[in-house]
């Protein structure tokens, strides 16, 4: 099966918007980790006032470990690219697609876990010099994380039933 023309062309955009994120994403994350302080959510949470210093090594693993989750946003960007390539050329119904899909929605779902983990992770980092029973370790599970959940549980799915679908078109050709 062959994408029609509107599908190529905004497969042709949207792969470019993909590399962009990709540099965008790359940036961002080396820009906080060498010239970033602790985000001001993660001090309220941790219990820090405006004046409060963490020592600076502590900084730059607080930052590092919240890189960890723009690693699965770029895989999931990659995959996104690949897709978008494979649709830009004119496949739409194909194994490769089918595998693209299903990683995506796979990494969205690691996405929501390294949510789940990095955010309490830096939040008990960053409260390690507070007094005992004032260090903190925050859990939490938003609507973002239930959307990230959603979102990948169907784009899995979807991937996994269009595998079925491709290996049910090509047991059709063969009888044609």
């Amino acid at each position: 099966m062959s994408a029609t023309p509107l599908i190529r062309r905004w497969a042709v955009v949207l792969n470019i918007l993909s590399i962009l994120a990709i540099v965008v994403v790359l940036v961002a994350v080396a820009a906080g980790i060498l010239f970033g302080d602790i985000p001001n959510d993660i001090r309220m949470a941790a219990g820090l006032a405006a004046g409060d210093v963490v020592p600076g090594a502590r900084v730059g693993f607080i930052a590092v470990i919240g890189a960890l989750p723009a690693a699965a946003v770029i895989y999931v960007l990659v995959q996104m690219g690949r897709l978008f390539r494979s649709y830009a050329v004119g496949e739409t119904l194909t194994r490769r697609c089918a595998r693209a899909i299903t990683r995506i929605g796979a990494g969205l779902l690691f996405m929501a876990a390294m949510g789940a983990v990095v955010r309490p992770l830096q939040i008990l980092l960053a409260s390690l010099d507070n007094p005992p029973g004032e260090r903190v370790l925050a859990i939490g599970f938003g609507t973002m994380d239930l959307g990230l959940v959603l979102a990948g549980g169907l784009l899995l799915t979807i991937g996994w039933a269009m595998s079925d679908a491709v290996a049910a078109a090509r047991e059709n050709a063969e009888f044609v």
